[in-house]
């Protein structure tokens, strides 16, 4: 009797045993490679973050280290010898014609203005953190050639550089924020926003189109004369307006102001007579948002959440901080 030959195969428990621990081993291998993908993309996106904050601190400690500031003459200075053996009222009465005098002619001198003779009378030492929250900033461009005005999110400089092709015109002849006559300069920082006021929400609804909140950094810069003569004239959007978004990675920017004990919010050189002793720059990244968003409004898995940058810069010229060695 001739036996069958008998044919070798898997049974059907063992081929749902192997599509099992295929699929498992498919599934763990997704995982891995999910992981690393994200992990890719978070440390490029990093590292891109990384570049534009040494990009954007790097020239806003130039701007900062550049300021120009010619302190004002005290009251105290100018009237002292005057006030010397007269009567109680005559000598209030004498101090307060001397202020009001001396700070405008120091302002003729140094176009300190308006805001010196506020600052001389003592009544703008109470007010000044309102005026630059609010107006300063605009008052500063009409009367300062000298100094800082911020806040804790706008900060204007009058900085000193020539130009560099040094191609300079007459007063007459400036027409545009590109063009110099001179090497004193204005520079503004601030973060553009819908949601703000001011110049920062002119500036983004300009370029934000359908979209809501920050836009980003804006730096804005000009010739002093021109600038001032455009703000005085009421021009001033021809020298405030700008081609575009310096860095739209930007959500926020925040300012303080170190007078050598304490940090402030806002700074006045005009009304304070001095600079700050150094500024501190917190500047929050964050992801960019695609023209292209992912389908149903749902957040991008692998985005970076917002992180911060710092740096504390000092200024050469503000004067050092004695402390109570001079008590």
């Amino acid at each position: 009797m001739k036996r069958g030959h008998i044919r070798s195969g898997f049974t059907l428990l063992e081929l749902l045993i192997a599509i099992g621990l295929t699929s498992i081993l498919m599934v763990a291998l997704f995982a891995a490679m999910d992981i690393y993908f994200k992990l890719q993309l978070d440390s490029h996106e990093d590292i891109t973050r990384q570049q534009i904050s040494r990009t954007l601190l790097r020239q806003m400690t130039r701007d900062i280290q550049s300021v120009v500031f010619v302190k004002k003459k005290t009251v105290d200075d100018d009237t002292a010898p005057a006030s010397t053996g007269t009567t109680g009222g005559s000598s209030g009465t004498g101090t307060g014609t001397g202020a009001t005098s001396s700070a405008r002619s120091v302002g003729s001198d140094q176009s300190v203005g308006s805001a010196a003779v506020t600052g001389s009378t003592g009544s703008a030492a109470t007010t000044g953190s309102s005026a630059v929250a609010s107006s300063g900033t605009a008052d500063a461009m009409l009367t300062y050639t000298s100094g800082l005005v911020g806040s804790a999110t706008d900060l204007l400089l009058y900085i000193s550089r020539p130009d560099r092709t040094l191609s300079y015109v007459d007063a007459q002849s400036l027409t545009s924020t590109s063009e110099r006559t001179g090497d004193l300069m204005i520079v503004r920082y601030l973060v553009a926003d819908t949601a703000a006021s001011g110049l920062s929400a002119t500036i983004a609804k300009r370029f934000a189109g359908s979209k809501t909140g920050p836009v980003g950094l804006v730096r804005i810069t000009g010739d002093l004369y021109g600038m001032s003569t455009a703000v005085e004239s009421g021009e001033e959007e021809k020298f405030t307006s700008v081609d575009k978004i310096d860095a739209e990675e930007v959500s926020h920017i925040a300012f303080s102001y170190f007078d050598g004990t304490n940090w402030q919010e806002t700074w006045d050189s005009g009304t304070q007579n001095s600079l700050p002793v150094a500024i501190e720059i917190i500047l929050t990244l964050r992801t960019v948002e695609s023209d292209d968003p992912i389908p149903g409004d749902k957040t991008d898995p692998y985005a970076l959440g917002e992180t911060k940058h710092r740096v504390v810069v000092a200024l050469p010229l503000a004067e050092p901080f004695i402390g109570e060695t001079a008590l």
